[in-house]
């Protein structure tokens, strides 16, 4: 995992999408999405000992302060649940988009386990793509096997089988940092600690 997610303590995790919208002379309104949804985070670090500065501004340098992407996933110790379901992508399952339009693709897996279910919320990411999805409604496993749901924005690339896919904690961000923080020498008892300004990261593709 990278370090700076690795250290902070406090994540923002924000979605983002272009809206069209109108209103007509008689008030008839009308909006549609004009991209997908992105995310973006805004991390802040805790005060790091020389060692971990050092860590954060090797990967610093590794990201050419925010040139190059990194791909990871989320620390389990700050306050997000990226997944309350049980679904895993396990042997014989296939995948299969139906209804797809653009406010949302619905998602459909055959031959889960009768038991499955998602709520809300919930992150996955298929295998055709970086990109990361979160689905729309609560949904359970009906009869022959199948769990249908909805994701909250369209696909960017086409979900069908022999896609695979990963659920909850595991899905991986591909991120670009927007610019390097600048940070502050804070001179303690014994030894230096240093205060990073916020990350921002943006996902891209």
């Amino acid at each position: 995992m990278s370090k700076i997610f690795e250290y902070t303590n406090d994540i923002s995790l924000n979605r983002t999408a272009r809206i069209r919208r109108s209103i007509s002379n008689s008030g008839f309104a009308r909006q549609e999405r004009g991209s997908p949804t992105f995310y973006s985070m805004e991390v802040n670090l805790p005060l790091l000992t020389k060692t971990k500065y050092d860590e954060v501004e090797s990967e610093l340098l590794s990201l050419i302060d925010g040139i190059d992407f990194k791909t990871t996933s989320l620390p389990s110790n700050i306050n997000l649940t990226f997944g309350n379901g049980n679904i895993t992508a396990q042997s014989g399952l296939t995948i299969e988009v139906v209804n797809a339009n653009t406010s949302g693709v619905n998602v459909r897996l055959a031959n889960v386990a009768s038991s499955s279910f998602v709520k809300a919320g919930d992150f996955i990411q298929f295998s055709s793509s970086t990109k990361v999805y979160q689905i729309k409604e609560d949904a359970t496993a009906t009869a022959g096997n199948l769990l249908t749901f909805k994701l909250m924005t369209g696909a960017i690339n086409p979900i069908v089988s022999p896609n695979t896919f990963t659920y909850g904690n595991g899905v991986q961000f591909k991120l670009l940092l927007n610019g390097r923080p600048n940070v502050t020498v804070v001179p303690g008892p014994g030894s230096n600690y240093y205060a990073y300004e916020s990350f921002e990261f943006q996902e891209v593709l």
